[in-house]
């Protein structure tokens, strides 16, 4: 499946690179900065109203309905596994990603075990923050950022005449089919970071199809070269184990 994954994003990249190849090398210019510019943009504002919702909206609502599995965890038989009854109270969307994104696993799994041990009676929160936080924060995230892009993108394209009213020239106009692919390869990479980055962080989250599993973009070399170099996704994705 990795290679048609592979083959497949190389249709898309000689797709977009033909579209910007029959445009002016002023127009592929301007379209690359504009992309670069609204995502360098977005991903601050998808950032803080992610972590903003998750604290002032998500947080709560988690706590209070899985606080009485976490306080009664030590009355129960033990052969139960404690994780597992939390996450019987977890929403559907933190249980499908919380494997994908290690909520539930290693240096995660030992910090609840350590909670669940000590003393239960504020240990909900933090559990709820360990679990739930960076599978929320992630998808919120993704979202706002996709508005923020879209709506920055229209704002910066708005200026585009003025634009090319003063950098106008022959040269500048002309369509150079060489020249025009260099110039707009800027957003073409935006665009492929963007659709990878988005597939990381909601794709988790939903329901178990072929499609929307991370595993699959694993075999792809494309996408695992450019998940390992993507700069949306590092900051994107900052502080979420994803």
């Amino acid at each position: 499946m990795g290679i048609v994954l592979d083959a497949a994003t190389v249709v898309f990249f000689i797709y977009m690179f033909k579209k910007c190849a029959v445009k002016s090398q002023l127009k592929n210019a301007v379209e690359s900065l504009i992309f670069i510019a609204s995502a360098v943009v977005s991903v601050p504002i998808g950032v803080f109203l992610g972590d903003f919702c998750y604290s002032s909206f998500f947080r709560s609502v988690i706590v209070n309905r899985v606080e009485s599995i976490v306080t009664t965890s030590g009355d129960v038989d033990t052969t139960l596994n404690p994780v597992e009854r939390i996450m019987s109270g977890m929403p559907t969307m933190v249980n499908n990603g919380a494997r994908i994104y290690n909520t539930t696993t290693g240096d995660s799994l030992n910090q609840i075990n350590k909670i669940l041990a000590g003393d239960l009676s504020n240990a909900t929160g933090e559990i709820v923050d360990i679990i739930a936080r960076p599978v929320i924060d992630g998808v919120v995230r993704a979202l706002f950022f996709a508005i923020a892009f879209a709506g920055c993108y229209r704002l910066f394209r708005a200026f585009y005449p003025t634009i090319e009213a003063y950098f106008y020239n022959p040269d500048r106009a002309a369509v150079s089919p060489t020249n025009g692919m260099v110039l707009g390869a800027g957003r073409v990479v935006v665009i492929f970071l963007i659709v990878l980055s988005m597939l990381q962080l909601v794709g988790p989250v939903l329901p178990d199809f072929i499609l929307f599993r991370p595993s699959l973009y694993s075999q792809s070399f494309i996408f695992k070269l450019f998940s390992e170099n993507n700069l949306i996704m590092l900051f994107l994705g900052e502080g979420l184990t994803v």
